[in-house]
């Protein structure tokens, strides 16, 4: 039986879906709505997730338009009464399937390049090896809007491409500064990554948060949970006076995960 999509935002889903197949026209091979909107449910401030399979690669009028329209059906989190956060992710067919690692995204868009978009700014097509995450997730719980489902169109992803993404999400957190203005969604990351390492599977944030907290020291549990209250959107933190603590965490949190995955 098909996911449904959930009803608090079919409006904009069915929005997102018909712009995407007017802009792409015979250029499109498949829409998927994935993440927390199928798996495990939407949160109070959770994006909706779109991964968008093309058969060529974009021009520049065309990436410039597809961003600047997008940016029309989106808010930030937490900002509209109408709109949720879009996060709408572009690949290539030709250079996913047969799989090759590292992946290469032809586009992204989302809440955070707003600034750079209302500037005229639009980012290239780079390898990213976060796509065999959200691969994962697509071929495990998605619902298609148009063509094919996800485990069929997209390949398995080995196991060992998934760790190796792990860690290079690990190495973009170097230094204080690599945490300040995310800090929640990175302590959260660290927390599904545990799990992953641990378990093998790919679940949501707070459901990792619950899992990892009992097996933490009293401080970095309350960094937790400070967190994932958050993003439960029943308390909030300030982070820039919760920095030491935070720095605490992640340091703890990858020399935890690195020894595992070594």
């Amino acid at each position: 039986m098909a996911t449904p999509i959930p009803d608090a935002i079919r409006r904009q889903v069915n929005a997102a879906s018909a712009l995407i197949r007017q802009l792409f026209e015979e250029n499109l091979v498949a829409i998927h709505l994935y993440g927390s909107a199928v798996d495990s449910g939407l949160k109070p401030l959770s994006d909706i997730d779109l991964l968008v399979t093309i058969r060529e690669p974009m021009d520049a009028r065309l990436r410039e338009t597809v961003m600047r329209e997008l940016l029309t059906i989106s808010a930030p989190p937490g900002t509209s009464e109408r709109y949720r956060a879009l996060e709408v992710t572009v690949v290539v067919y030709s250079l996913i399937v047969p799989w090759q690692f590292p992946p290469v995204r032809e586009m992204q868009f989302g809440e955070w390049l707003r600034e750079e978009i209302d500037a005229g700014v639009f980012e290239s097509a780079l390898a990213d090896a976060d796509l065999a995450i959200l691969l994962t997730q697509a071929r495990r719980a998605s619902v298609p809007l148009f063509g094919e489902p996800a485990d069929i169109l997209f390949n398995a992803i080995p196991a060992n491409d998934v760790l190796k993404t792990f860690r290079h999400t690990l190495e973009q957190w170097q230094e204080p500064a690599d945490l300040e203005g995310d800090e929640r969604n990175i302590i959260l990351a660290l927390a599904r990554i545990w799990y992953s390492v641990v378990t093998g599977d790919i679940v949501a944030k707070d459901e990792a948060a619950s899992w990892l907290m009992p097996k933490l020291p009293v401080e970095h549990a309350d960094t937790l949970q400070a967190a994932c209250a958050e993003y439960l959107g029943v308390a909030k933190t300030n982070w820039a006076e919760s920095m030491p603590s935070v720095q605490r965490f992640v340091w703890y949190a990858k020399k935890q995960i690195t020894d595992l995955l070594e």
